[in-house]
């Protein structure tokens, strides 16, 4: 038995707090499972009432004689504790707390609710809440509203899991309008004891559920969400909006929920990494999740676009490229065929333009012989109400060619008037072709399509292991220990990750000038000078680096300079050299990457644009460690360090498995070493011939 199964499948709850009294929650609940028509039992405890509504009421949940599945709690926060004592002498293991007034208001609440969380594990119960909605299963044989949302959803095989309980109402009161319809709802409140990874594994293996829509604030556990999120997403489609993204959106969210938002970089990180689609609105979400839950994965990418006028067509073509799909230019044979079944002032080759003129056969024909073809993988399909009015026709048409062709997604864009959408409810009692009013969500639905088929063909890629010099990097480690320093010199820093076959410049380190010249000649010329000290973290902020070093003259001239200003500052003696390194050619392609421990997120590597307006510039992109392939490509395919990693100028283009390679060299020094709190190598250059070096780096530790 799963751990909710009592929950979301009860065949018998006591509603403790049940009233007569109108508009409040105790009344509320009881009217939703009477009015949903729940095939359970019922039992209303309130001590003031002897029946309520007609139905035997309780003075105490122990004074019920039969076996109580579930208990649904709604009294004064203080009387809680109270409550879940009684519950346990009646045996009953499973709750949902309705109440509010605990760490989300601070303060005594949070006592409150710390009493709470030592009764839960006390008594070995599962609780939802507190300060939650409640529980929803739409399950035929159960028909089960345990939550005091005012309306029912539309029905359909969606759970969705919410830290907001408001939200889950908006959400449902909303859903047949946006025709995404809902098997089951958790409002998960404080999460106190059950949270969203207990509600994804519950839904891993419950075959009424198909997809996953999940809100979050906090993510309690990234280490094991990570896990559980990845293997539950590798079966089912998650679609997740985490909020808290600016600061003042993180704050919102503490005081909501009485949780932490969190780094966001981290948690946007964490969703890619588990094969989450990140969304950012409520619209987003609608949008996608009925592609997701109505379309079949395309086997390619290539888009096949039927309209009416030429604008949208060519903004549905801009929108594809922006997530990654294929318009193809139609061979000669199908532009033959859709000449004999299109208008002849049609265009035929991709977006097929019907013309403002074209009737409802023009588009049933074109698009069938569309999919027909083996030149499209999906298709879209744009009406726009100008002449004739055609617009249900065609979706009573393509529903049936869903069904003849249900291995090609099919989305339909309608510009037309807003009484389509409730004619659809009347004349199509389950449409399955996703509709939508504006072309780029419904490429953007078909995008993900693609972005999904990915995600499951990439699942069984490895973490790979490199052969390392880990043992010398242990006697760096425990040399700066010893000595009580937790940031390591630049020389020690480059030292650990060369061992770690994390690609650099020639490079030596010089006490005086006579090693320097030695270095030199054995380096050859222009030359980088840099400090490597002890207690300096900040090389250029000191002055510490002198580049565009020609000959031996120069050289001289920059050693003594450093030597002196390290004297003048008194840290000389912290210095254990000077780094005597080859200036890479034509090193104007800068990236970064990094490692920094986040919070209870753990290590979080980071890669993208480097040099100086690295803050500035912010296009950096995150992902948990370790990385695995898919994780590292998709570092290197997030920012625009993708553009300078090509051929630009007659500099050569840098081998992206070498970047991979470094990538996931990284995630493996810090998987070995987790006393890194922080790792920066800024920056990496890319030469003219095309090579990826790390010209310095800083690693400090916890």
């Amino acid at each position: 038995m799963r751990r909710l199964d009592k929950i979301m499948y009860p065949e018998s709850v006591a509603l403790i707090g049940a009233s007569e009294k109108e508009g409040s929650v105790g009344n509320e609940l009881l009217k939703k499972m009477l009015e949903f028509k729940y095939n359970g039992k019922i039992y209303p405890i309130n001590p003031k009432h002897s029946y309520i509504n007609n139905m035997k009421c309780y003075k105490k949940i122990t004074d019920v004689l039969g076996q109580i599945d579930l208990a649904i709690i709604a009294v004064p926060a203080k009387l809680v504790c109270g409550v879940l004592d009684e519950c346990h002498l009646a045996q009953v293991e499973n709750v949902v707390i309705i109440s509010s007034g605990f760490k989300e208001v601070g303060g005594e609440g949070l006592e409150l609710e710390k009493e709470l969380q030592e009764r839960i594990e006390k008594y070995n119960m599962n609780l939802v809440g507190p300060n939650c909605l409640g529980v929803f299963n739409a399950d035929g044989k159960l028909n089960f509203d345990g939550c005091f949302a005012p309306t029912i959803p539309l029905v359909g095989n969606i759970g969705f899991a919410t830290q907001s309980g408001a939200l889950a109402g908006g959400v449902f009161n909303i859903s047949e309008a946006k025709r995404v319809g809902f098997g089951q709802m958790v409002s998960l409140g404080n999460q106190t004891d059950v949270d969203s990874l207990d509600v994804l594994e519950q839904w891993e293996s419950d075959d009424n559920i198909d997809e996953i829509l999940l809100y979050l604030e906090s993510i309690n556990n990234p280490q094991k969400f990570r896990k559980v999120a990845t293997r539950v997403a590798r079966k089912k489609p998650i679609l997740a909006i985490k909020s808290g993204r600016s600061e003042q959106g993180a704050k919102a969210a503490a005081s909501h929920t009485g949780s932490l938002a969190g780094s966001d970089s981290a948690a946007n990180g964490l969703l890619e990494s588990c094969g989450i689609i990140r969304e950012y609105s409520l619209r987003e979400m609608f949008n996608d999740a009925q592609v997701l839950e109505k379309c079949a994965l395309p086997k390619g990418k290539r888009l096949g676009i039927i309209t009416n006028a030429g604008g949208p067509g060519i903004l549905a073509t801009d929108s594809a490229f922006d997530y990654g799909l294929e318009v193809p230019t139609f061979s000669d044979e199908l532009q033959a065929k859709l000449t004999r079944l299109t208008l002849p002032q049609a265009s035929k080759k991709n977006p097929v333009d019907l013309v403002a003129s074209a009737s409802m056969e023009h588009y049933v024909n074109v698009a069938e012989e569309m999919l027909k073809s083996d030149e499209i993988d999906m298709l879209l399909v744009i009406y726009l109400y100008i002449t004739g009015r055609h617009d249900m026709e065609i979706q009573k048409n393509l529903e049936d060619l869903k069904k003849k062709y249900p291995q090609k997604p099919i989305v339909v864009s309608y510009m037309t008037t807003p009484d389509f959408f409730e004619k659809v409810k009347t004349e199509i009692k389950e449409p399955n072709v996703p509709m939508f009013d504006d072309v780029a969500d419904a490429v953007r639905g078909l995008g993900l399509l693609v972005k999904r088929k990915e995600f499951l063909e990439d699942i069984k890629q490895k973490t790979p292991v490199f052969d390392v010099k880990k043992e010398n990097v242990d006697k760096i480690f425990a040399k700066a220990k010893k000595e009580a320093r937790m940031l390591l010199t630049t020389k020690e820093s480059l030292e650990a990750l060369k061992h770690y076959g994390i690609i650099e410049p020639k490079w030596g380190s010089a006490l005086n000038i006579a090693q320097a010249e030695k270095l030199a000649k054995k380096i050859g010329f222009p030359l980088v000078l840099k400090i490597s000290s002890k207690t300096v973290s900040h090389k250029t902020d000191f002055g510490g680096v002198i580049v565009g070093i020609q000959n031996n003259d120069e050289l001289k001239q920059a050693f003594t300079s450093l030597e002196q200003k390290c004297k003048d500052a008194g840290i000389w003696n912290s210095i254990d050299g000077i780094i005597v390194m080859e200036q890479v050619k034509g090193s104007g392609r800068e990236l970064v990457a990094g490692i920094a421990e986040n919070g209870n997120y753990g290590h979080q590597i980071m890669f993208g644009v480097g040099g100086i307006f690295v803050e500035a510039l912010k296009e950096v992109s995150f992902r948990p460690c370790p990385l695995n392939a898919r994780d590292a490509d998709a570092l290197i395919e997030s920012t625009k360090a993708k553009n300078i990693m090509g051929n630009i100028r007659g500099k050569k283009a840098v081998d992206k498995t070498v970047v991979r390679d470094s990538l996931l060299r990284l995630s493996q020094f810090v998987g070995d070493f987790k006393c890194v709190k922080e790792l920066d190598i800024n920056p990496f250059m890319i030469s003219e011939d095309g090579q990826f070096l790390t010209v310095d780096a800083r690693i400090v530790t916890k």
